[in-house]
């Protein structure tokens, strides 16, 4: 199987609802999405899960869209026998994890067949507290964003919801005058995602709510530095920044081993990434970073890419709609 075209789209769907975070409000989500076709003219995509800014990480879109064609022109026609020697060939692009990610979403369905399968929902708050919280029909987590509020908010859902972990994302915000807030917490989360901009080995964090690392899994030797940490318990782990699916397994592997919880993190996806977050999901020890089908946007690129059934979503191999797609 040789690689003879490469191209790439954008699709911006708007949020039903804006999405407000410490960081930042949005309205649209610009996504990158790259097609990349063979010398049997099969086709398959990649969805990319970086911003147009760098608000969340340093890789953005016109960064992963440069590293790639400097890539596709060093493996066009390359002969790729097995999916092995598909990963072999993206380790130029180890530096950059989100380009890698995109890559690999394409090269794993190169290999393999993709399957149907039901997952638990996370219901995901940002910011639209009033209109999310009674969506809770068959979830398996309840993930909010940190606001001001936070502390009546958390209170409420865990008395009307006693059985659904509930965890909460700070984005690295939180200082010493969220100490107090922290503390009170304790007795209602299943962790807290990233509090503070630092994270100390050395740290007693006995008094806060068990902490999980995001941001800063950016690798396993990071992650299993940090967590030497007794109270860090938890990890997101992403595909767009640990570099690919492919890596978030082999990470799994080893944090479970060692008694660490794996939480699979989402971003304000489209169906195809979606689709890739669900199937990972179904190994993590909470309900993954996955949401229902029109959540976020009123169309998608795909079909089928977690509707409700059952009490639970349902996912079929996705095909992308190219027609939504703008050529870029």
């Amino acid at each position: 199987m040789q690689l003879t075209d490469m191209q790439f789209y954008l699709y911006e769907p708007s949020f039903i609802y804006p999405i407000h975070t410490p960081k930042v409000t949005m309205t649209h989500r610009k996504t990158l999405f790259v097609k990349w076709t063979d010398d049997l003219q099969q086709s398959w995509f990649g969805e990319c899960n970086a911003f147009d800014t760098a608000w969340y990480h340093h890789e953005t879109i016109n960064d992963v869209m440069h590293v790639l064609k400097i890539w596709f022109e060093d493996v066009r026609g390359l002969d790729l026998k097995s999916f092995v020697e598909a990963q072999q060939c993206v380790a130029r692009l180890d530096p950059y994890p989100a380009a890698r990610a995109t890559v690999m979403m394409a090269l794993y369905q190169m290999f393999h067949s993709l399957e149907s399968f039901h997952v638990p929902m996370t219901l995901t708050i940002n910011g639209d507290f009033t209109q999310r919280m009674m969506r809770l029909d068959g979830v398996g987590r309840i993930k909010i964003k940190w606001t001001p509020q936070i502390m009546d908010q958390v209170k409420m859902l865990a008395t009307m919801y006693p059985d659904i972990p509930i965890s909460t994302d700070a984005n690295q915000t939180l200082t010493e005058l969220d100490t107090e807030t922290l503390k009170r917490l304790k007795p209602y989360l299943a962790f807290i995602e990233e509090p503070f901009e630092t994270l100390d080995v050395e740290a007693d964090y006995t008094h806060f709510p068990s902490i999980a690392l995001d941001e800063h899994a950016t690798s396993l030797i990071t992650t299993e530095q940090l967590i030497q940490n007794a109270h860090i318990q938890t990890v997101v782990l992403k595909p767009f920044r640990l570099g690919g699916m492919d890596r978030v397994l082999d990470a799994m592997q080893v944090l479970q081993d060692k008694g660490i919880r794996v939480v699979i993190g989402g971003m304000y996806e489209c169906g195809l990434s979606r689709y890739f977050t669900a199937w990972l999901s179904q190994r993590g020890d909470y309900a993954g970073d996955v949401t229902p089908e029109g959540f976020y946007f009123e169309q998608d690129v795909t079909n089928n890419a977690g509707r409700l059934h059952n009490g639970q979503l349902y996912f079929e191999p996705p095909v992308v709609n190219q027609s939504l797609l703008l050529p870029l």
